[in-house]
Parts: C-alpha cells; sequence; structure tokens
C-alpha cells in the first residue's frame, strides 16, 4: 500500500510538472522571439504554457510578424496588438478573454474572426482587406475597416455594434439594418449617397461621409 501511494505521489509531482513546465513550440519564428523578450519570466529561453497563460496584454509591434497561427496558446489574453507587422492571410479564433484586437498596417488581405465572445473593439484599419468574415463576435462595440479594399461587409451579425468606421474602401453599398445599437456610421471615400444606406428601422444614428 505504502509503494502505491508513493508510485501515485511521485506521478502526481511529475504530471504537474510535465503541465506547468512544458515547452511551446512557436510556428512563427518572429513571434516567438517577440514574446520571448518579454514573458520569459524563468529566463530559460523558452515560453512554457503556464508563462502564456499568464499573459494578458499582447503588444507586438513591427515584430516581423507574418503569421498568427501562434496566438491560441494565449488564452487569456485581453488586448492584442500586432500594429506593423506583415500578415496577409489571418485567422483569430476562440480567444475567450480577448476584449481588443488590432492590426493596423498590417497589409492583410483576408480576416476571418470567429467565436470571439468577449471582443468590443476590432481595429482593422491601412491594411489591403479584400475580404472580412466576423462571425460570433456578440459583443462587438467598435469596428474599424478604413483604408481597405473592401467591396462588401456583411455586418448582420454584430448586434452591439455601435461605431463603425468604413472610410476609403470600395463599398457601394452597405446594409445596417439589423445594427439597431449602431450609434455613428463613417462611410467617407466610397461614393456612397444615402439611398445606399440600408438603414431598416435605424433612423436616430450620426452618418459622416455621405454624398448628397
Amino acid at each position: 500500500m505504502m509503494k502505491i501511494k508513493i508510485f501515485t505521489t511521485l506521478s502526481l509531482i511529475f504530471g504537474l510538472s510535465f503541465f506547468y513546465g512544458q515547452k511551446l513550440e512557436f510556428k512563427d519564428k518572429n513571434f516567438e522571439k517577440a514574446v520571448l523578450e518579454n514573458f520569459d519570466q524563468n529566463k530559460n529561453g523558452a515560453i512554457e504554457s503556464s508563462e502564456a497563460n499568464a499573459v494578458s496584454n499582447l503588444f507586438l509591434v513591427q515584430k516581423g510578424i507574418t503569421s498568427t497561427a501562434d496566438l491560441h496558446f494565449f488564452k487569456n489574453a485581453k488586448m492584442i496588438v500586432l500594429d506593423g507587422n506583415a500578415i496577409f492571410e489571418m485567422s483569430i479564433n476562440n480567444l475567450d478573454q480577448l476584449e481588443l484586437f488590432s492590426c493596423t498596417g498590417c497589409k492583410i488581405v483576408v480576416f476571418k474572426g470567429e467565436n470571439l465572445r468577449n471582443l468590443a473593439s476590432l481595429y482593422l484599419d491601412n491594411n489591403l482587406l479584400e475580404s472580412v468574415l466576423l462571425k460570433a463576435m456578440p459583443k462587438i462595440d467598435q469596428l474599424t475597416l478604413s483604408l481597405n479594399q473592401l467591396k462588401t461587409i456583411d455586418l448582420s451579425q454584430l448586434k452591439s455594434l455601435r461605431k463603425l468606421n468604413l472610410e476609403h474602401n470600395k463599398l457601394q453599398k452597405v446594409d445596417i439594418s439589423g445594427n439597431l445599437a449602431l450609434q455613428t456610421l463613417n462611410i467617407g471615400g466610397n461614393a456612397m449617397k444615402q439611398a445606399d444606406i440600408k438603414k431598416g428601422m435605424k433612423t436616430d444614428m450620426t452618418v459622416f461621409g455621405v454624398e448628397k
């Protein structure tokens, strides 16, 4: 019986050591280098699961990052800022704690965001965006997609959206009839008229940049 207890105790100790000391394997080496500079708390030259889980804010501006594939390691991050990197295709999903995400000036062409249940602010301005998928983001309040190449945008799932910036894209029409919380819409630089905005029952908001 004593041997069984000792074996069980040792197994538990080694199991916990493995869990907390597990070194993460990064796909983007520039991403890895950037997080090592800031979050390698025990200075062992690697990011471990416990260190990644302790991160609440990721500020990785102009670090030469080309992929967001490693973001899933930082599941407790509330704020992620990747401005000034070069990430042509971007997919962000299943980060339950994330409240703010910014990647301005990142040369993004395609963006997919899904299952970000606490995300309130999304900034993707000054990119090359041609396609945007925004799905299962119930708390989005502020969305900035200015200075891109968008021809269409589906806003139907963004029920909490209050501030929307779409300036200087290639939009010819926009449907905000389902965005009943919307307060301000900026569409300057899209050659759109009032008739090109489908408002539905939504009338108590301010529209900037519309042609008369």
